[in-house]
């Protein structure tokens, strides 16, 4: 149990690292914040906290999904919700105070060091079948409903996250592109398929399957 919960606890860290990084590229954050940091702009309030509102929106809109399939277990998520703002503010700190030069070729590395670490966060916490972070709940709630593949779902629900929180800069913020630009759009698309290629790699090395959905 113990090395279940660091494996929790590493990645969900090591999620808020691909945020930040994303945030320091300045071509958008990723799918997973988008919605998080556009509050955050509109609103003036930290990105910590509104990262703690959104995700605990989200496990609402789980119940709704799973209804009677919701088990209570899942309400652990709300510990999730503090753990990941916490840690978003932890890694914005972290990444600044690396003082990474600002020019267009580093900006564009940081947005596939941005994704690589998303992705192998998910990998790493998700397996550990303790609570996902409620964007990986909803995604895992469909693929329990319905049967589809997470990565493709994650897909799909990265880029309905991403129109969302571009419509809230278009109509509440004075730059519309603040939160989602170009580096956001290739995550939604990246993220789901760079933790399909870590499972296939990990599946080649050891021979083994991790499983990603956990009902």
């Amino acid at each position: 149990m113990i090395k279940r919960i660091c494996f929790f606890v590493l990645g969900l860290f090591i999620m808020s690292l691909g945020v930040a990084f994303s945030i320091k590229s300045t071509f958008g954050t990723t799918p997973i914040s988008s919605i998080s940091y556009s509050l955050a702009l509109c609103t003036g309030i930290d990105i910590g906290i509104t990262t703690f509102i959104f995700n605990a929106a989200l496990i609402f809109i789980q119940m709704i999904i799973l209804r009677s399939k919701f088990k209570p277990r899942r309400l652990l998520q709300f510990i999730n919700c503090f753990l990941f703002g916490y840690f978003t503010d932890v890694a914005l700190f972290i990444v600044y105070s690396m003082n990474i030069p600002d020019n267009l070729i580093i900006n564009v590395i940081l947005i596939f060091v941005s994704i690589l670490l998303t992705a192998f966060g998910i990998f790493v916490y998700m397996p550990a079948n303790i609570a996902p972070l409620p964007g990986e709940g909803c995604v895992e709630s469909i693929a329990i409903v319905t049967g589809w593949r997470f990565s493709s779902i994650k897909i799909a629900f990265d880029t309905v996250m991403v129109v969302i929180a571009l419509l809230m800069c278009v109509f509440f913020y004075t730059n519309p592109f603040a939160s989602v630009n170009i580096g956001t759009v290739i995550s939604a698309f990246m993220v789901g398929f760079t933790l399909r290629q870590i499972a296939k790699l990990y599946n080649h090395i050891t021979g083994k399957d991790i499983n990603i959905v956990n009902n």
